[in-house]
């Protein structure tokens, strides 16, 4: 895993914002763009992010395996790294990080 001390606060940072995009779905189905999924598929699909979260979060921490099979899996990739980008831009201390995010993605 190249940023494991980063993994934890991501993992935070992408339940924050799948709790959110639940908690306000109207709202963001309004103003949503379309161009990467449709809404409602962005949102099954951060449901069952949530629930992984719950059951897996300590595995998906310490195993670089596991949090690469289950986060960059089909559509779960397409919100992971959606949510990557915007950690490493609004939240992220780590300038090494905040670098490289950019150069994967």
């Amino acid at each position: 895993m190249l940023f494991p001390n980063e993994i934890p606060e991501f993992l935070n940072h992408l339940q924050k914002f799948c709790n959110h995009l639940h908690e306000r779905q109207e709202g963001y189905e309004k103003l949503w763009n379309a161009r990467l999924m449709h809404f409602e598929r962005w949102r099954v699909t951060s449901g069952y992010i949530l629930q992984l979260l719950e059951s897996k979060r300590s595995k998906l921490e310490s195993s670089a395996e596991a949090f690469s099979n289950h986060l960059f899996f089909l559509d779960y990739a397409t919100i992971t790294v959606n949510q990557l980008t915007k950690y490493a831009e609004t939240e992220c201390y780590n300038q090494r990080f905040k670098l490289a995010v950019p150069m994967f993605f």
